[in-house]
């Protein structure tokens, strides 16, 4: 037993290759990375961006927020919509609580759909990505009923042959024509890489030089929501700035009420109702609160418009500048399902408006037929096995080219 130990420390009683069976496994060798918590690489596990000035602007975006709260729900109604008991006590009116509840909900909306926006990954093209043309000559090399037959009639053909070699007393190995699908395919010309990540490029997607990844339908990187905006995230983008604007319309409604409201009744003495503001010194927030709603109430305007166009004609800001012109064929209704998604249900209402599109705690729904079209890629790791719950497309949206 010394001896054995010894020899094969000293590595004379090792087999040689040659000796290890043919039909034996071996083991692969798999590389280790570091997988950060937050980050925008392939294997991180939160997306974030973890750029300075796009977390700057993320919490001076909140803070915003939480300002117009502040100086709704605590300075400009409590003054307004109540009302002082016989004991001294103010009383705020069920008016005044709704619409405190209203603003408020108004705001937690617009800053869940901003972390929303910030945190989803917006399409990025992972590494292993393969176009989806040869992903499915993987799993479907048979495609239409003359290959069927052909490939029936090889079958009979190299069964024939197997009866006679057997009755020869020999036999005869077939291979299976369906071939086995490989995870790593090898890389075909023709294939769009980018020069950067190295990987294959689908035609809708562009390099972003903050997030460093290939997004799908990259519209623009917004310092903002300190992300990209893309395939993945532009419902959660599109309804941070509808609800911000729908909170700048409010708070200016209520300073426009209030503020001639205070004006009308200037000088008429009021027992049970207090002054206009608590004290002088607020007059300072209701200003700062008329400012940051009339900015950032047209910045986010503007920007409706502008994402309007995008939505409808399904073209972003990087393809027009590319001198790339509006999709042919494509339908306003196609556009918009392609940035809110489907219906979750298995029957689809045919692309009328549904409640969930206004809602960030939905995310965007599409069925397994038309992920892999809009997307432009195909994970061959993850993509091995179909869903079997697909939903049902209605009729205007059925086709691939409708949507995509």
């Amino acid at each position: 037993m010394a001896s054995q130990a010894t020899r094969q420390r000293k590595g004379v009683g090792a087999p040689k290759s040659a000796e290890i069976p043919t039909g034996t496994p071996t083991a692969l060798k798999v590389a280790k990375v570091k997988r950060n918590k937050f980050g925008t690489k392939p294997w991180d596990r939160t997306w974030l961006n973890l750029d300075c000035c796009g977390l700057f602007c993320a919490a001076i975006t909140y803070m915003l927020h939480l300002y117009g709260v502040y100086a709704v729900c605590l300075v400009l109604i409590p003054p307004w919509m109540s009302s002082v008991n016989t004991e001294g006590i103010r009383i705020i009116s069920c008016f005044g609580h709704l619409n405190r509840v209203a603003f408020t909900l108004v705001a937690i909306l617009a800053v869940y759909a901003h972390f929303k926006a910030m945190t989803t990954n917006p399409g990025a093209v992972p590494p292993d990505a393969i176009p989806v043309e040869e992903f499915n000559k993987l799993i479907n090399p048979i495609k239409d009923n003359n290959e069927r037959e052909n490939l029936n009639a090889t079958n009979n053909n190299s069964s024939n042959i197997t009866n006679g070699c057997e009755q020869q007393g020999s036999s005869l190995m077939v291979e299976d024509p369906l071939p086995t699908l490989k995870p790593f395919p090898p890389i075909r010309k023709g294939r769009r890489l980018c020069r950067r990540c190295n990987a294959f490029k689908p035609k809708r997607a562009h390099h972003c030089s903050i997030c460093k990844r290939c997004i799908i339908k990259m519209d623009h990187h917004c310092p903002w929501v300190n992300n990209c905006v893309g395939i993945g995230n532009h419902k959660y983008f599109l309804l941070f700035i509808f609800y911000t604007c729908l909170s700048c319309m409010y708070s200016l409604s209520l300073i426009a009420i209030r503020f001639f409201d205070c004006m009308g009744r200037h000088g008429h003495i009021r027992t049970h109702h207090i002054t206009c503001l608590d004290r002088p010194s607020q007059l300072l927030n209701i200003l700062g609160l008329f400012v940051e709603a009339i900015l950032f109430g047209l910045f986010t305007i503007c920007m409706m418009v502008d994402q309007a166009g995008v939505v409808m004609t399904k073209m972003t800001h990087i393809d027009r500048l590319k001198g790339g012109g509006e999709a042919s064929g494509s339908s306003a209704l196609a556009g918009v399902i392609e940035v809110f998604g489907l219906n979750p249900k298995k029957v689809d209402l045919g692309g009328r408006f549904r409640p969930d599109w206004l809602s960030p705690f939905h995310s965007t729904c599409f069925p397994s037929s038309l992920r892999d079209e809009i997307m432009g890629f195909c994970k061959p790791c993850g993509s091995s096995k179909i869903d079997q719950e697909e939903t049902e497309l209605s009729p205007i949206i059925r086709h691939g080219s409708d949507v995509v």
